[in-house]
């Protein structure tokens, strides 16, 4: 009898144990393991919709969204629905297949809407149709400047999305379509914008840049249509802001794996990565330096169609065979004669044109942040020694700058020797170092005036019938390599209107035939679509 209350003891004992371990487990499962287990069926209710929006907004100077503004269409069709059939139906709408592990789906976006297949989607395939906003268009205005984001996490990858990924991100947000336990689209639910560890988050408002949208869109315009690979660069000549920047070729961010597996350079942004001898537009440097140095812009020297430097013959190809003969530094300047600005290099020496250009902040980054960008390079003294003092002067050699270099570098003289650096945030203030007398910058706007009216850009007939230029210019023929692997890269840099300028514009077309010949038609252009679109005042072309 004793036994057996024992045992019956030791029963009631071993079940309040479990019923205890029971009620801590339920306890666990209601209370301190409930997110963990919800996240976890959560995680298999939702269908992840790659390629649409879930970041803040990039805006442009007046408020119109750069990105985010198109719209697309995402279907969603069970794998044991899909067929050849299905397939057809797909290509037909235009759509391709999203990446990513969906379970038992198939996800496919297009950026256009086909009613009629939309429909045999649904009713033949019950696939679900759903729109959502697009983070980029197939044909993204300025892709380079934007960048792109990582496919897997919506994460910056490059330009603005990732120089502002933390402002942009909002806790690595993605869209999804919600199902229920048996795997079906919930009617109604529509789209669900998460974080990673499930807790919603809003929308951020986003960032304001200074880049205008008709104008980047309108440069891009007439770019497309170019033969030769070029950047083109404008900043706001009174703030430095960058009110536009584009090159090609271009690139599609819907379809970055095509662009990174192709091995080409359709994603180097040549506006600040791109690394080029500036040739000609050189000489800025050097008038600059001379004229800062007391040196009259009527100081004479002979050009015979080519300089021995330390018995190396460098030749005047603006000159021919008999050369410029008895020339002044605005006429060399404006007809871009090497031997006469060799001759100055020479005299002022490698220590004042190097002194010179980092004043005017060469060889150094200019777009503080921006992770796609080079610093370009100047020659030091020991590669300048010799005949070498040649190639400096007249911006060959080791001298190496990006396009965004030379427009800040412009940029100065249109300010007035002020220099307002370079942004990309409008909210962000501009800076203001003089770096150049008001004196030497207004002889150096008036050189390039005179290059328009009689110069190296007289071809591109940019003077009104009184002969006042439209725009103050300096071009730029810069050669590169050797043998065969040697060609010519072609700029042109300046600001128009000449008086009070709005506007600081670079061109660079990369192996084109010279600065005047193919860079200077895409400035002329984009200088009379300013002048069209009403957004500064100018004189009225002939």
């Amino acid at each position: 009898m004793e036994d057996m209350r024992a045992n019956l003891k030791r029963i009631i004992i071993i079940a309040a144990v479990l019923m205890t371990l029971l009620s801590a487990r339920l306890a666990y499962i209601q209370l301190a393991g409930h997110e963990e287990l919800s996240a976890a069926t959560r995680e298999q209710s939702l269908i992840s919709l790659q390629g649409s929006n879930t970041r803040g907004i990039i805006y442009d100077i007046n408020g119109s969204p750069l990105v985010a503004d198109s719209r697309r269409y995402i279907y969603i069709i069970k794998k044991e629905n899909f067929s050849r059939k299905t397939e057809e139906r797909l290509k037909n709408a235009g759509a391709e297949r999203v990446n990513g592990d969906n379970g038992d789906y198939l996800v496919y976006s297009s950026e256009n809407y086909r009613k009629k297949t939309g429909s045999e989607l649904i009713k033949e395939d019950q696939a679900y149709i759903l729109e959502a906003s697009a983070r980029y268009s197939d044909k993204q205005a300025a892709a380079h400047l934007i960048g792109y984001v990582n496919r897997s996490d919506q994460s910056g990858a490059a330009g603005l999305e990732l120089m502002f990924d933390e402002q942009l991100s909002g806790l690595n947000r993605r869209l999804y379509a919600v199902a229920d336990v048996k795997g079906s689209i919930l009617p109604g639910r529509g789209l669900l914008i998460t974080s990673d560890n499930y807790s919603d988050s809003s929308v951020k408002e986003g960032i304001r840049t200074t880049v205008d949208r008709e104008i980047q869109e309108a440069v891009e315009n007439i770019i497309e249509g170019q033969k030769k690979d070029c950047a083109v660069v404008i900043l706001n000549a009174r703030t430095g802001g960058v009110t536009a920047m584009a090159c090609t070729p271009g690139f599609n961010p819907n379809d970055i794996n095509e662009h990174l597996d192709g091995g080409d350079d359709e994603l180097v942004n040549k506006a600040t990565q791109g690394e080029y001898p500036p040739g000609s537009v050189f000489k800025i440097v050097v008038a600059a330096a001379a004229l800062e140095e007391g040196i009259e812009k009527d100081r004479a020297f002979t050009c015979s169609g080519g300089v021995n430097v330390e018995g190396i013959e460098i030749s005047c190809e603006t000159g021919g065979e008999g050369g410029h003969g008895e020339i002044n530094m605005e006429e060399a300047f404006a007809g871009s004669c090497n031997s006469y600005f060799i001759r100055l290099g020479e005299e002022l020496g490698w220590e004042r044109i190097s002194e010179a250009a980092r004043e005017f902040h060469l060889g150094e980054k200019a777009l503080e942040g921006y992770p796609q960008e080079k610093s370009g390079r100047l020659m030091t003294e020991a590669e300048s020694r010799g005949a070498a003092i040649g190639n400096l002067s007249i911006g060959q050699g080791q001298t190496l700058t990006t396009p965004l270099q030379v427009a800040r570098m412009t940029n100065i003289i249109a300010s007035g020797g002020i220099d307002r650096g370079v942004h990309i945030l409008a909210e962000e203030e501009e800076g203001e170092e003089r770096v150049l007398s008001e004196n030497t910058a207004e002889e150096l706007g008036g050189m390039m005036e005179k290059t328009v009216k009689e110069g190296t850009a007289a071809p591109l007939e940019m003077t009104d019938e009184g002969d006042n230029p439209e725009a103050a210019v300096k071009t730029g023929t810069a050669q590169y390599g050797s043998g065969e692997h040697s060609g010519t890269h072609g700029w042109i840099t300046g600001y128009a209107p000449c008086e009070e300028p709005e506007y600081t514009i670079t061109v660079f077309v990369e192996d084109g035939e010279s600065g005047t010949k193919d860079s200077g038609p895409v400035f002329r252009d984009i200088v009379r679509y300013l002048k069209k679109s009403g957004n500064y005042s100018m004189p009225t072309l002939a």
